[in-house]
């Protein structure tokens, strides 16, 4: 009875194994006799608007042993470490550990490695095809594009947002091997191919790319700032055609062994970073202003400075005033005053709800992981005299993006967009998998205004302190801006400059803002640090388009440098300025005192009207 009792329960037992257990111990089996080598997805393109290739991959190899199948342990391991460069001690090692089935040599080696391994035909070496990733440009879109690991996984950037779509998915190849691991002959392999990432085209053009980047080169070799930032956008879409922050490094090579430079580095200060935008704002208050009809272009002003508002003096840059003139003028003038009136009349509710309409306070929903929201004053705190700082770009803190897109807002209708990167991505076989199409977030103005705006910002760059960026034959608008840096609660010595700028005049097709951060070659004017540079990054972009001029010999006399600069070294300010002005020259002043202690050109320099001289006080 015993015996049948104990034969009921190996046969019970038996049953449990096979019925409920099949599963799991024919896992459990395959894992036993079968071996298996990765087979890594080819990481998907990333092209321009044009189809230009800005990050590829191509074929490398990961090279493993299995040191059950080595024959002379002492021939693979000085073939291993001579042709790959390795340590022949540690691969020796590996090359002699047969508790492990296979050991990872080296990732990523190079074809002429991996055929030089091939022909040695030595048994143990085992060879698993992968791809390198390869940016044809270099350090051209270092911010945007980002970078990924040695093993193909987004790190930064474009590869990390859309990793999920460029990594594809692996595949194996799995192949018989006895109790040693060693392959058994004549055995059935199971194949799983790959399947190669997607292509992921971007709203960049690189052709604009880079004269932006040629033109930030310049900036930061002449003027010399911690860091410098530029944007090209179609104001229409809201798509970005161009964006750079310097300094930036080789995505062929980042620096990886300088964690502290690769983040810095690898940074879009564009997206994640903010600051004061200065009176590059005053173009937003001014739409603003004219929307609520609480101006006119034509109505006038008085500027004695300064402003008081709640017993504290809030200067003009213009120590001495502007005196008598238009909001046009005030516009043209970069006159603080007005706009701490212009500010004031809003209220601290309208100017608010136009910060949001902007978007500013919040994020935008670019396309792009780390996006900053920006910071403004909570706004039932917000006293009289911080919204007075507010009306000419101080109190206030944006990122790059979110100016330049309100700005676009303002000249293209008054539509805000959603800034986007990605156009579309396309599977392997071509087809499509997901497309971004240009989206209104908010209205911002009427047309009506926005037409005003052109017209006033048109007149800005002919007669305010952005004729620097004047270029003949081509119309052209635009807005300078310097702000003060803050650091601990105290205004410090250092300083931002900027210039956003619109072409053509009368019905943008791209916007540009050039942003340059604590410029040290010892000017720190927007219309000097900035201006030039982005009038660069214009001149490409028509000859990009191959724009013809036009008006180009009436423009072309407005040019000619027929004023001789006056040696203003010594004399009074006032004076100094009152000079300037009778010749048709702007000025831009440095520091409180009264007297010019230096001047920016030179005595003597042959000078074209409106040119902006930089008096040293």
């Amino acid at each position: 009875m015993l015996i049948i009792s104990i034969f009921f329960a190996i046969i019970i037992r038996l049953g449990i194994i096979q019925l409920k257990n099949n599963k799991m111990l024919t896992a459990r089996a395959a894992e036993q006799w079968t071996r298996d080598l990765p087979i890594n997805a080819k990481r998907g393109t990333i092209t321009d608007c044009n189809g230009a290739s800005l990050a590829e991959s191509y074929s490398s190899y990961d090279v493993y042993v299995r040191a059950s199948m080595v024959k002379d342990p002492v021939k693979v391991a000085t073939l291993l470490a001579n042709s790959i460069g390795l340590n022949y001690e540690e691969t020796f090692k590996k090359v002699t550990n047969v508790l492990v089935s296979e050991s990872l040599i080296k990732l990523q080696v190079e074809s002429s490695v991996a055929k030089k391994l091939i022909d040695a035909n030595l048994s143990g070496i085992m060879l698993s095809e992968n791809n390198k990733r390869y940016y044809p440009y270099g350090d051209l879109l270092t911010q945007v594009l980002g970078f990924t690991t040695i093993d193909n996984v987004g790190q930064a950037g474009i590869e990390l947002y859309a990793d999920k779509y460029l990594k594809g998915t692996k595949g194996y190849a799995l192949e018989e091997s006895d109790v040693h691991g060693v392959k058994i002959d004549n055995t059935l392999s199971t194949y799983i191919p790959a399947i190669d990432g997607a292509q992921v085209s971007l709203t960049i053009d690189v052709n604009i790319q880079r004269v932006v980047e040629d033109a930030l080169n310049v900036l930061c070799a002449e003027q010399k700032p911690k860091t410098a930032t530029a944007i090209v956008m179609n104001p229409n879409t809201g798509e970005i055609l161009a964006m750079s922050s310097k300094p930036s490094f080789d995505l062929n090579s980042p620096p990886r062994d300088d964690v502290a430079t690769l983040l810095s580095n690898v940074k879009n200060l564009s997206i994640v970073d903010v600051y004061e935008p200065g009176s590059t704002f005053k173009v937003l208050t001014t739409a603003t202003a004219l929307e609520e009809k609480v101006t006119t272009p034509t109505e006038g002003f008085y500027d004695p400075g300064y402003r008081m508002v709640d017993g504290e003096k809030i200067k003009c840059w213009k120590l001495i005033g502007h005196g008598q003139q238009t909001m046009t003028d005030g516009l043209c003038n970069s006159c603080n005053s007005v706009f701490v009136d212009l500010a004031l009349r809003l209220g601290t509710e309208k100017m608010y709800s136009y910060f949001s309409k902007y978007g500013f306070g919040e994020k935008l929903g670019v396309d792009f992981i780390g996006e900053a929201s920006g910071i403004l004053m909570n706004k039932d705190s917000a006293k009289r005299v911080d919204l007075a700082r507010m009306g000419f770009g101080q109190a206030v803190a944006v990122s790059p993006i979110q100016l330049i897109n309100a700005i676009c807002s303002v000249v293209n209708g008054g539509n805000l967009m959603q800034p986007y990167f990605i156009k579309s991505i396309k599977d392997v076989n071509g087809n499509l998998i997901a497309r971004n199409n240009p989206k209104v977030i908010n209205k911002t103005i009427s047309e009506q205004t926005s037409e005003t705006i052109r017209y006033m910002l048109e007149q800005v760059l002919i007669k305010g302190n952005a004729i620097s960026a004047f270029m003949p034959g081509y119309r052209v608008s635009g807005k300078t801006g310097t702000s003060q840096k803050y650091e601990d609660g105290k205004i410090v010595q250092k300083y931002v400059s900027s210039f956003v700028g619109a072409y053509p005049a009368d019905k943008p097709e791209y916007v540009v803002l050039v942003v340059a951060d604590e410029p040290s070659a010892g000017n720190y004017f927007g219309s000097v640090v900035a201006t030039p540079y982005a009038k660069l990054i214009f001149e490409g972009i028509v000859k990009y388009r191959g724009d013809e001029p036009k008006g180009l010999e009436e423009d072309l006399k407005k040019m000619e440098r027929n004023i001789v600069m006056p040696n203003l070294v010594g004399e009074p300010l006032s004076k100094a300025i009152a000079k300037l002005s009778t010749l048709g020259l702007q000025c831009e002043i440095a520091g409180e005192g009264e007297v010019v202690l230096s001047q920016t050109p030179p005595p003597g320099e042959m000078l074209y009207k409106n040119a902006v001289v930089i008096l040293n006080t």
